[in-house]
C-alpha cells in the first residue's frame, strides 16, 4: 500500500477492539469492508484519496483483525461513533461501504446524522431488505458441521464473485481476505442489534447527498436493491460500474476512484449531485 502517512492502530470499543488504517488529511473518508472481507479491500481506494483526504479503513467485528463478538449485544453503526470519537474526528464525515459494509453505513447515517456529511452505498445490503434468491444459509449450515476453511471456500465460489473469479488479480486479493477470515459468523449466533424499525423502513428519513454504486455484472437481488435505495432516499444518485460485478471497487478500481471523487467534488461544493 502506497497510501500517505499510513497508520495502524486499535480502538477499544464495548468488549472489544476494532483494528484501523488511517492516512492522509483533509474531509475525513470511513471505509466499510464487506462480510467476510477486511479492511485490505479497499487498497486501491485508500492509496488513491488519501491524497486528498483522511481515509480510515476498520475491520468489524468478527473480521480481519478486530477482535470476535462478545455475548453482549453490539451494533456497528455504534462501533464506528467509538472509532472516529478515538481518532478525535469531530467534523462530519464520509461513510463508503460495501454491501454488509452498507448496512453499517445507512445505520450510522440514521443515528448520527449530524456526524454524516455524505455516504456511499456499493453494491449494498440494508437490514430489513428481504432478498429473493440471495441465501446463506447452507454456508451457515456447513460452517457449523464441517468448519470455516470449506464454508469459507464455498463462499468464495459462490456466484456473487463469478465476474470477480475472471480476473485473477483481484481474485488472488478475494482468496486471501476470505480464507483468512476465522469463521466466526458461520458458527455462532452473532448478537448485533439493529435498528427499530429496520432500516429499510426509514429510508426516507435520509436527506444526505447519497451515492448508489452497483456493479453492471452484479447478481439480479443486489441490483433490485440498489433500485430500491435510489427511490426512497430523495435526492440520491444510482450509478452502474459498467464491466464489474458485486465488488466493483476492487474489480474496476479507476471508474469507482473517478465516480467517487466527482461525488465528493460536488459534495462539497454543493452543486447538484445528480448533475453529469
Amino acid at each position: 500500500m502506497e497510501a500517505a502517512n499510513l497508520e495502524e492502530d486499535y480502538c477499544p470499543v464495548s468488549n472489544g477492539r476494532l483494528f484501523f488504517l488511517k492516512a492522509g488529511r483533509g474531509t475525513p473518508l470511513l471505509f466499510v469492508h464487506g462480510f467476510c472481507l477486511d479492511h485490505r479491500m479497499w487498497e486501491s481506494q485508500m492509496d488513491y484519496f488519501s491524497k486528498f483526504y483522511t481515509c480510515i479503513s476498520v475491520d468489524l467485528r468478527g473480521f480481519g483483525k478486530s477482535s470476535l463478538p462478545a455475548d453482549q449485544s453490539y451494533s456497528n453503526h455504534e462501533d464506528l461513533f467509538e472509532l472516529l470519537a478515538f481518532l478525535q474526528i469531530n467534523q462530519p464525515v464520509i461513510l463508503i461501504g460495501l454491501s454488509m459494509g452498507a448496512r453499517a453505513v445507512v445505520n450510522f447515517a440514521l443515528m448520527y446524522p449530524q456526524k454524516t456529511m455524505a455516504i456511499v452505498l456499493v453494491d449494498g445490503a440494508i437490514d430489513g431488505f428481504a432478498f429473493k434468491d440471495f441465501n446463506l444459509a447452507h454456508i451457515y449450515s456447513v460452517g457449523r458441521e464441517r468448519g470455516a476453511g470449506v464454508a469459507n471456500r464455498m463462499w468464495l465460489d459462490h456466484p456473487i464473485f463469478e465476474p470477480a473469479r475472471k480476473n485473477p488479480r483481484v481474485f488472488q486479493k478475494l482468496i486471501e481476505q476470505v480464507m483468512s477470515y476465522s469463521g466466526w459468523h458461520w458458527a455462532n449466533k452473532n448478537p448485533i442489534r439493529i435498528l427499530t424499525p429496520p432500516a429499510i423502513e426509514q429510508l426516507g428519513n435520509i436527506s444526505l447527498p447519497t451515492l448508489i454504486l452497483i456493479g453492471q455484472l452484479d447478481i439480479p437481488d443486489f441490483k433490485a436493491l440498489a433500485q430500491l435505495l435510489n427511490s426512497e432516499i430523495s435526492g440520491s444518485s444510482l450509478i452502474e460500474v459498467p464491466g464489474a460485478g458485486h465488488m466493483s471497487n476492487m474489480e474496476a478500481p479507476d471508474v469507482f476512484n473517478d465516480l467517487v471523487d466527482q461525488f465528493l467534488i460536488r459534495t462539497q461544493h454543493g452543486t447538484d449531485l445528480c448533475a453529469p
